[in-house]
């Protein structure tokens, strides 16, 4: 029988837990294990994709947009990752680059040239999906969130993720759904400062090479209805990126 044990405190619809599951596994091991898949050293050390983002507005308007994806882990729980938009016209070239929390930037090729992201512009959708550029940051949760185990199943975990005093991160608390076979996120519920729910995301995870990694993300914005689809294809992994791809230089170079 797999009983969980632990001290419950609710607060509001959670009740976080403390304690350690019957397997063994604490809150703070199950999120290290989460983070060293996804940028850490169970992650790929670089990938390269295509990837298909589709918008789809509360009235059921749609958008489609492909794009070219970097990404390389930099150690200390943090990743770069570099984005290019090569369809449809109105928004080829455009680029976005993050190197850590506080360091991101979006090329406009319109104006040639390249916008900081500040942090209180972090809220702001990409691009115009429903993702924001807090969204698309790619530190470990642990840096910034204290979980608690709030309870699972056969295939997964369910941790209330805590925003840590002094974090600067844009939601105050997450439900992170996890998959016990991928180490991966199946499922975000995402709250803002007044602790409602804002957005839900949804992820599907495949194999590239040895790897678990996203395959397919979406992600719902509760108050407006709309939502956006992220879909990664030909992935390929451990290619040997250089750093020189992760610069402003690069960013606005014209993707291929």
């Amino acid at each position: 029988m797999n009983k969980k044990i632990t001290t419950l405190v609710c607060l509001g619809i959670f009740c976080l837990g403390a304690g350690i599951s019957a397997r063994g596994q604490s809150a703070e091991e199950i999120l290290g294990k989460v983070d060293a898949a996804v940028s850490g050293a169970a992650a790929p050390r670089d990938m390269e994709a295509v990837m298909t983002m589709t918008i789809t507005s509360a009235s059921g308007a749609v958008k489609t947009r492909r794009l070219r994806v970097w990404s390389q882990a930099a150690g200390g729980g943090a990743s770069r990752r570099l984005m290019k938009f090569l369809s449809p016209p109105d928004v080829r070239d455009i680029g976005f680059l993050s190197l850590s929390d506080d360091q991101m930037y979006l090329y406009l090729p319109e104006f040639r040239r390249i916008r900081r992201i500040a942090s209180h512009n972090k809220s702001e959708n990409f691009v115009g999906s429903d993702f924001s550029y807090e969204d698309l940051g790619a530190s470990a949760f642990s840096l910034s969130y204290a979980p608690s185990l709030a309870g699972q199943d056969d295939a997964t975990w369910t941790l209330v993720l805590e925003r840590k005093p002094g974090s600067d991160k844009l939601y105050k608390r997450i439900r992170l759904v996890v998959s016990k076979e991928a180490l991966l996120p199946v499922r975000m519920e995402i709250h803002d400062n007044s602790g409602a729910l804002v957005k839900v995301e949804e992820q599907e995870n495949g194999r590239a090479g040895s790897y678990r990694v996203p395959v397919l993300i979406r992600m719902k914005d509760v108050k407006s209805g709309s939502r956006t689809e992220l879909v990664m294809s030909d992935i390929k992994v451990d290619r040997g990126l250089t750093d020189e791809v992760f610069t402003q230089r690069n960013l606005q170079r014209r993707a291929q």
